[in-house]
């Protein structure tokens, strides 16, 4: 007769992520909320934010989807049927350790103003506002994405989107499992998961990169005109001639630091909604190709001047208007 080993009991007894709080017992009961973008959240954290997210049903499979943010806009992938949240949105109850990248980041300020003036146009704030600690962490949290899909990015992929263990409460990757970045290749139009960063598809492509081997290397931060739509986003000159050759017009280009060029489109993306509006119209009827999904796409009459966002950077639009189709419009008045 064998007698059966009792079965190791589980702990019940965790922290939420993202108001500190101690929650009891199993996941996605009454005290405790469903574990969310790989974490644990007590149930008013977890009921907070419970819309954050909207699936759009871009990837095959149905193993895995897109979600976008419904307040910045920003994506996020997750598999289907799970729990997942913003990379950069915190809320109200965020306390704790989901704002320690914040308070590190707000000591980092004093002996670097260009930053401060980053933040403080991240978060739409005047000169002389003083800065919230979530506003910082956020602003930290989006730095940490950009440079997580930076890794990836390459020309021909467009709509990046992925899942960073830890964003947004720790402002870096804590744990290198995911649900993986996802893009669409422009060339064989299909989204796939870039595991080694060329697509299954077609043939190979040049060696990838790494984001500190360019931080301090030049990098485009660019805006492009397309029928009543501006079109901003970062890369290298070959993203910005092929803009142009989908017809787009040029309106500016800055040359700046890989590190300070991520920190300016970060700004960009915060601040997109602010337009308020959707585009889906425009993205079946009047988008050209390469501008993608739309998620960098704003209405003509929103303001832009990337000096704004990029003070330190150098205007090399004079480099592409010879290109064909490039005939270079004035940037709007700030």
């Amino acid at each position: 007769m064998t007698t059966r080993r009792p079965r190791a009991s589980r702990p019940t007894e965790c922290i939420c992520v993202n108001c500190g709080e101690v929650v009891h017992g199993r996941a996605n009961t009454r005290q405790r909320g469903p574990d969310t973008a790989w974490f644990a959240h007590c149930r008013p954290c977890a009921d907070l934010i419970a819309d954050q997210m909207q699936p759009l049903g871009l990837l095959p499979g149905g193993g895995v989807d897109v979600y976008q943010c419904r307040s910045c806009g920003s994506l996020r992938v997750c598999r289907t049927g799970w729990r997942t949240r913003c990379h950069i949105c915190l809320d109200e109850r965020s306390a704790g350790l989901s704002l320690a990248a914040g308070n590190r980041l707000l000591a980092r300020l004093p002996d670097e103003p260009g930053l401060a003036d980053q933040v403080r146009h991240f978060a739409g704030l005047a000169d002389t506002d003083t800065i919230p600690t979530r506003a910082a962490a956020e602003f930290q949290a989006a730095i940490a994405l950009g440079e997580e899909l930076d890794r990836h990015r390459r020309d021909g992929w467009i709509d990046l989107a992925g899942d960073v263990h830890g964003l947004p409460w720790y402002g870096e990757r804590q744990a290198p499992y995911s649900h993986g970045i996802w893009g669409l290749h422009l060339r064989c139009d299909s989204w796939q998961r870039l595991r080694d960063r060329t697509c299954a598809q077609c043939p190979p492509e040049p060696d990838d990169r790494t984001f500190a081997a360019l931080r301090d290397t030049p990098y485009l931060l660019y805006l492009v005109r397309h029928r009543g739509l501006l079109k901003f986003g970062v890369g290298g000159a070959s993203r910005v001639r092929q803009h142009l050759r989908a017809g787009a017009q040029l309106v500016e280009v800055v040359e700046g630091r890989h590190a300070d060029v991520i920190e300016a489109e970060a700004v960009l993306k915060r601040q997109k909604r602010a337009a308020g509006e959707s585009l889906r119209w425009w993205r079946t009827r009047r988008m050209p190709e390469s501008f993608g999904a739309g998620t960098e796409v704003v209405r003509n009459g929103v303001r832009i001047r990337l000096g704004d966002y990029l003070r330190d950077g150098i205007d090399v639009t004079s480099r592409f208007t010879n290109a064909a189709g490039a005939g270079r419009e004035e940037a709007p008045p700030s």
